[in-house]
């Protein structure tokens, strides 16, 4: 396709304000072009930014970046941002080791004023910037992907409900999805702001009228009209000045919305822009389950991925068939804060709509209410992944392990994710966890014994943490009747060192222990918390170094623990860490890029059992 603008060449967005509609309306088709192309060969997040093209265009052309601040909430709907920032060159490296993050990067742009890797922090960071400044800037919030839906987002909205001297601008991209589609109270009291054709056919017209004078007098009648036909405004109640809902993907109108709320007088307010996810990419625009949200590199003509994982199977996957098995059998009921499609659990979501329940992006209500429902008796499976479990610490602490309740907690890509980068590193659960009381915390090292400790999490009347990785391994017959035995277990016998570990790190260095003829015992410590002490000591008695290898940060971790004995029982024997100090951050990557220069690379473990064996 031929694009009009070279966006490689964009260096600042100072360009946009110089442009007719026309122009405008091309830069628009030339960046959806642009993401589609670019994306398919990376992978990254497509539907997002593609909904949000008229949206980013029309922000930039009506106000003035130099000056006000723009704030992306989600991070990940920030790509259109990116380009009109001048950094459309980067895309080649996007979410590459060393190459531009795909969410907001402070230290990447001076544009970038915010990074918002977890959804809905963005109104509250908006409040904080308005209160610390006194200026006639704007502060401007684009929140999407029903991140408004959060508990933190409505925090921030009922502080700035009533601070009515602020220049507050909270945009807000309703296109009806999280990951996939919305669910809950609030998206159902936002399809009834959607709703009313003769109210939403009214707007349209006078969004086309440009005649300012008439068209604010419409917004201020606008509310009497509604009131014979719509009664519920939820923003409006909270003491925003509410514009909506309008098309979003309507350039024109847009850019007018946007020129009248800068004239609007200072007090918060919100513009409501249906926007379709995945807009001018057929594939995605028919997506509702969450497929083109985050991809892996693509075919454009086909919307499949380059490269067929048929032949592996991911743990997400194995714990969803595990469950859908386990149900077919037993009666329990599965949590998932907006995660079905990432947890993989459409098909049971299919079999049994009755036992899975999705909260949107809710992870404290989720750990709250399986505690509930194990309470009332029922059997619960909490399922999350490891980076959102730590907005949920209080109520892990407070509500589960407190209480003793039995929850089985899924933590999803515990250790390094990759591409998703610092804010979504799976490093710190095991911390958060290891200091609450009753709590257990197992890892697996392979699929296997991932269905092993499931199974023998439902035997345990005690709140269990199950770790497993963003990995994918060879597809191969399991036992889905298998349980696991909780106690360590030596996966490798030798004489000079002792090497424990638990995930699937630990399968990797026995197999780089056998391929180098080491003398060690590798022991797969399979349970972190509470640790095995019989097995423990049996370690120590031999005398042998002890290295203690952890895809985490070091604070509060297995280590920790196994100094905490050593000390209590006067043992001698060394004992090494060799894990992540928790000052340092890992950044977006493959895996493999990760490991080569974060330390658990071949080598870097290599050395590490040397150094200890010495």
């Amino acid at each position: 396709m031929i694009c009009m603008f070279d966006l490689l060449e964009i260096k600042d967005p100072s360009f946009i304000k110089k442009l007719n509609m026309k122009e405008l309306k091309e830069l628009c088709k030339d960046i959806r072009t642009f993401l589609i192309e670019n994306i398919s060969k990376t992978g990254g997040h497509l539907s997002s930014n593609l909904g949000i093209v008229e949206i980013t265009v029309a922000m930039y052309y009506v106000f003035d970046p130099e000056k006000d601040k723009f704030l992306f909430d989600v991070g990940h709907q920030s790509y259109v941002h990116k380009i009109l920032t001048g950094r459309a060159k980067d895309f080649v490296k996007l979410r590459q080791y060393g190459g531009m993050s795909g969410y907001i990067n402070r230290a990447e742009s001076k544009y970038d004023v915010w990074e918002s890797g977890h959804s809905s922090t963005s109104i509250s960071a908006m409040a904080g910037i308005l209160n610390a400044t006194d200026d006639k800037n704007f502060v401007i919030t684009l929140i999407g992907d029903s991140s408004i839906t959060n508990g933190v987002a409505l925090e921030g909205l009922n502080y700035l409900g009533q601070k009515k001297e602020n220049r507050a601008i909270i945009i807000f991209n309703d296109n009806k999805m999280g990951i996939s589609k919305s669910v809950g109270a609030l998206s159902k009291s936002f399809a009834k702001l959607r709703g009313n054709s003769f109210i939403n056919g009214l707007k349209t017209f006078m969004t086309k009228i440009s005649i300012k004078p008439v068209r604010r007098l419409f917004h201020k009648i606008k509310r009497s009209i509604k009131g014979f036909i719509q009664t519920d405004n939820i923003f409006e109640d909270m003491g925003f000045d509410y514009f909506g809902p309008y098309n979003g993907n309507d350039l024109k109108s847009v850019i007018r919305l946007f020129t009248t709320v800068k004239k609007h007088p200072k007090e918060p307010l919100i513009l409501h822009l249906n926007t379709v996810k995945g807009k001018g990419y057929e594939f995605a625009e028919h997506d509702w389950d969450g497929s083109f949200h985050g991809v892996p590199p693509f075919n454009p003509e086909t919307g499949k991925p380059l490269k067929s994982c048929d032949d592996k199977m991911d743990y997400s996957e194995l714990v969803a068939n595990f469950l859908l098995n386990k149900r077919e059998k037993e009666d329990f009921t599965v949590i998932t804060p907006a995660m079905i499609k990432g947890a993989k659990l459409t098909s049971f979501q299919a079999k049994y709509p009755d036992s899975l329940i999705d909260v949107g992006i809710a992870e404290e209500h989720a750990a709250v209410m399986a505690a509930g429902s194990v309470l009332a008796g029922k059997k619960s499976v909490l399922l999350m992944y490891s980076t959102f479990a730590q907005r949920a610490f209080d109520q892990f602490l407070n509500d589960i392990a407190r209480q003793n309740l039995p929850v089985i907690i899924g933590i999803d890509r515990a250790g390094i994710v990759g591409e998703d980068g610092v804010t979504h590193q799976g490093l710190y659960d095991v911390s958060m966890f290891s200091l609450m009381p009753n709590i257990m915390i197992t890892m697996p090292r392979n699929l296997q014994e991932t269905i092993g400790l499931f199974n023998y999490a439902f035997t345990v009347n005690k709140p269990i943490v199950i770790r497993y990785p963003r990995n994918a391994e060879e597809r191969h017959d399991l036992d889905y009747t298998y349980i696991a035995n909780p106690s360590w277990e030596y996966i490798n016998k030798g004489n000079k060192v002792n090497i424990l570990g638990y995930g699937a790190d630990i399968e990797r260095i026995n197999k780089l222990v056998k391929n180098n003829n080491i003398d060690a015992n590798v022991i797969d410590t399979k349970i972190i918390k509470p640790i095995d002490s019989d097995a423990l000591r049996v370690i120590f008695e031999n005398e042998a170094p002890i290295i203690v290898f952890e895809q985490v940060v070091s604070s509060g971790t297995l280590y920790s623990k196994i100094l905490e004995f050593k000390e209590n029982n006067g043992f001698k024997s060394k004992v090494y860490s060799h894990s992540y100090n928790p000052d340092t951050l890992i950044p977006h990557g493959s895996l493999k890029d990760i490991y080569e220069h974060y330390g658990l690379s071949y080598n870097d473990i290599l050395k590490s059992i040397e150094e200890a064996s010495k």
